[in-house]
């Protein structure tokens, strides 16, 4: 037998093999421990819902000190409604991204007296948004992913064995990557002292290598980049 993700608002969100997510539905929803060399520094709460009219995500990430928060909003075609990212503390700043004819427009508004610059992209309104420090938008970006190549057989999950390129928009950067994604392998990996059997996949960047790993479930649990000594586990 063999099932096809569907690819739903988000372009991304449903991977019910077969049936659409209903409107308003929460997709996901929960919070991510970040840890550096095995000590927690940030937590990331987050929640995605597809709603009648596109699809709604945002996240918080809390660290000692420092608050930070984004939204994502997309159409039922995946196109940017409006990204926004927020520093609550220590120092006030937003930045907002939203489509300006073919592209996209990034405006930046900086310390207590909001000074404020734009920034175009010459980016579609479908690019994936992969901010700094949302690890959310990775699990978002593998959805596109596996809606885009990947099938369920009997055996597990199949996916083009070609990497697939992403060109996305870092507004915290004010920049732009291309990034590759492509399916390793099914692996067993410990999960708050549970052997769990995950999809693992590599994910590519200019100054980083991400190995993702998913549940049964199409849910992150764990994301790893070694090098740094990251690693993000669901709570």
């Amino acid at each position: 037998m063999k099932s096809r993700f569907v690819f739903s608002v988000f372009v991304l969100m449903s991977f019910s093999f077969g049936a659409k997510v209903p409107s308003d539905n929460v997709v996901d929803s929960g919070s991510f421990g970040v840890y550096v060399n095995g000590a927690r520094v940030a937590t990331e709460t987050f929640k995605v819902e597809q709603r009648a009219n596109g699809s709604f995500a945002k996240s918080e990430l809390k660290t000692q000190g420092a608050t930070q928060r984004s939204e994502l909003e997309l159409t039922p075609k995946g196109e940017i409604v409006h990204y926004g990212w927020q520093q609550i503390d220590p120092r006030k700043e937003d930045l907002s991204v939203v489509p300006k004819d073919e592209f996209l427009s990034e405006t930046i508004s900086i310390g207590p007296n909001e000074k404020s610059f734009t920034v175009p992209h010459l980016m579609l309104h479908s690019t994936p948004i992969l901010d700094d420090n949302f690890f959310l938008h990775r699990e978002i970006l593998l959805w596109r992913y596996l809606a885009s190549g990947c099938t369920v057989k009997a055996e597990g999950l199949s996916c083009n064995p070609a990497p697939q390129q992403y060109g996305v928009l870092i507004p915290a950067q004010h920049s732009a990557q291309t990034v590759t994604l492509d399916f390793k392998d099914k692996e067993k990996i410990s999960i708050k002292g549970k052997e769990v059997e995950c999809s693992a996949f590599r994910l590519h960047s200019e100054d980083s290598d991400w190995l993702i790993f998913m549940n049964d479930q199409q849910k992150v649990v764990r994301i790893v980049s070694a090098a740094v000594g990251l690693e993000v586990v669901r709570d």
